[in-house]
């Protein structure tokens, strides 16, 4: 036995009598109530207050999983032929102090986090330099004709300021050069073991917020960066180069996090993946909440809950499934919120040859349907000779909207790289999106039954296609995103089809509240940049830094609106 389980109340008791009776047949035939209880009481439990948000690697965390696992014992997943696992698996998240952090530049000392502090990905060091260049902004741009290096003999160590000759202006030439990493790739190529990073210009630039909780690639070399205050004791108009002594010691805080894995084996050479996350965000400490006002818990109900509940319910029909040309393993992720970190480690390290893997079902926030929303299912460009069929499904008044592409913000894309089809179901953001504000009772679990019927009618119309092949398809290109300085404090609607940025949410205390913004506004301009989706939102919002003043045209109630906006 995988749990000690005791049934405990009047509910179990009777669910174990209808689980008798509950068969697959992939159609409704009459068993909506008892699906919409049965993910009421999941939902319900998984997103109580007593599980302080699920996030990664907590008690509350292993509270879910504890409930996860109940579940699937109720449905006989503890023999020789089917079972269930906990994989565990540790992760890199953010950094923390290991010993004495100090500073020395030209006999000049400096304090740690008063005066200065190590950037994510430095490592950790006790050096004494002789020959510490100042590298001005550190930009390197044959295009515009200026190098900072040019004068410099390829040094051990440089000293960086942030910015460029134009300040941070969006629109200057320089801007695409003012990026610290940018800075410190560059630098590296120069020969540096060494970069300090400093503010020249407090009017012109913010310091750089101390942020050990960012994870970020490890760059073998100590890299800091200096305040303003201190970084204006330094005489950077002199020749000469400076002297320094570093003491960096900084290690990386390890967390632990656990899939949940179900095996339903049919003895048949292919296994179907059906998985959804159960982790949350906890408090918010991890820095990934929407929410501006105290760190209060976030239940997470439709993320992701609700398919985490659909999970469960998908496994205990596909156990009485006569069908048997796939086994299934259902896998509960842990880390989505925090990078896939769960999904990717699966991938990684499966319990099952990949190459058996026909194909892999995802299902993240598929518990707030709206009509004008509907269902979004991606991914059928990854195999679009077996999915084809779906672009003819009409099923039960739900609203279907398609998508080619196979990767996301969510754990499908991790099965997309390792060259597998994927599908994956969602039914968009809200206003609750990564707040506190996320809780069972806002389910639409009536249409959520609905889905979870669906996707049980596309399992088996899948069982009849044998081994699906995989198919690439045309994705975002990362080198294509633009990075950008400013947030204007909305959640949008990325299942909108019409022209522009649809609000689906608007956080207080933001630039979009401060302007008067509301959900269902459609951004249609910011400045003197036209807004037409997603994609031109972000590459306009890198066209602007903090405290940039602008205007933002919306569309509202089929009339046009303009407002002042400052970021």
């Amino acid at each position: 036995m995988l749990l000690n389980f005791k049934i405990r109340s009047t509910f179990e008791f009777i669910l174990l009598i209808l689980l008798a009776s509950y068969s697959l047949g992939f159609a409704q035939s009459g068993k909506e109530p008892l699906m919409k209880s049965l993910l009421k009481r999941h939902i319900y439990v998984l997103a109580a207050d007593s599980l302080d948000g699920r996030r990664t690697g907590t008690a509350g965390e292993q509270k879910a999983i504890q409930y996860i696992l109940s579940q699937y014992e109720l449905m006989g997943f503890n023999n020789t032929n089917n079972n269930v696992t906990k994989q565990k698996f540790e992760f890199n998240y953010g950094y923390e102090y290991s010993g004495v952090n100090e500073i020395r530049i030209n006999d000049i000392a400096f304090k740690r986090d008063v005066d200065f502090f190590p950037l994510p990905g430095s490592a950790s060091a006790n050096i004494d330099l002789k020959d510490v260049r100042y590298a001005g902004y550190g930009i390197q741009a044959a295009d515009l004709n200026y190098n900072d290096y040019s004068t410099l003999k390829d040094s051990l160590a440089y000293i960086i300021s942030l910015g460029s000759p134009e300040g941070e202006n969006p629109h200057s030439k320089y801007y695409p050069y003012t990026d610290v990493s940018y800075k410190i790739k560059t630098a590296i190529q120069h020969g540096a073991k060494c970069i300090i990073i400093i503010n020249t210009d407090s009017s012109r630039y913010d310091d750089i917020k101390k942020d050990f909780t960012k994870n970020a690639s490890d760059k073998n070399i100590p890299i800091v960066f200096l305040k303003y205050s201190a970084a204006s004791k330094l005489n950077l108009s002199g020749q000469k180069p400076f002297s320094a002594q570093l003491t960096i010691a900084i290690r990386p805080v390890k967390r632990e996090g656990t899939n949940v894995l179900a095996y339903l084996n049919n003895n048949s050479q292919n296994t179907v993946i059906i998985g959804a996350h159960y982790d949350h965000l906890g408090h918010g400490e991890d820095g990934n909440s929407l929410s501006g006002g105290a760190h209060e818990i976030h239940n997470g109900a439709d993320d992701n809950a609700s398919g985490t509940a659909a999970v469960i319910e998908l496994a205990r029909i596909l156990t009485t499934s006569k069908s048997k040309r796939n086994n299934y393993l259902f896998i509960h992720f842990s880390g989505e919120e925090l990078g896939l970190i769960g999904s990717k480690y699966f991938v990684e390290h499966a319990s099952i040859d990949t190459a058996s893997i026909n194909y892999m079902i995802n299902m993240d926030m598929i518990g707030r349907y709206q009509q004008d929303k509907g269902l979004e299912i991606s991914g059928l460009g990854t195999s679009p000779q077996a999915f084809d069929f779906i672009k003819k499904i009409e099923y039960d008044s739900l609203k279907i909207k398609l998508s080619e592409h196979g990767v996301g913000p969510t754990d499908h894309t991790s099965f997309y790289y390792a060259n597998i089809p994927v599908l994956n179901f969602f039914t968009g953001t809200h206003e609750d999106y990564h707040k506190p504000g996320d809780d069972a009772h806002k389910i639409n679990y009536d249409k959520q039954v609905s889905i979870i019927y669906l996707i049980t009618q596309i399992i088996d119309s899948l069982n009849n296609k044998g081994v699906l092949t995989f198919s690439k398809t045309k994705e975002l290109n990362t080198t294509d995103v633009p990075a950008f300085k400013v947030k204007l404090g909305v959640i949008p609607d990325y299942m909108f089809e019409g022209n522009g940025l649809r609000i689906d949410g608007v956080n207080s205390g933001q630039p979009a509240s401060n302007a008067g913004m509301q959900k269902g506004d459609v951004i249609i301009q910011i400045g003197d940049y036209p807004v037409t989706d997603i994609m031109s939102y972000m590459k306009t919002l890198s066209m602007f830094s903090k405290g940039s003043k602008t205007t933002i045209r919306f569309i509202r109630n089929n009339q046009e609106t303009i407002a002042d906006l400052q970021f």
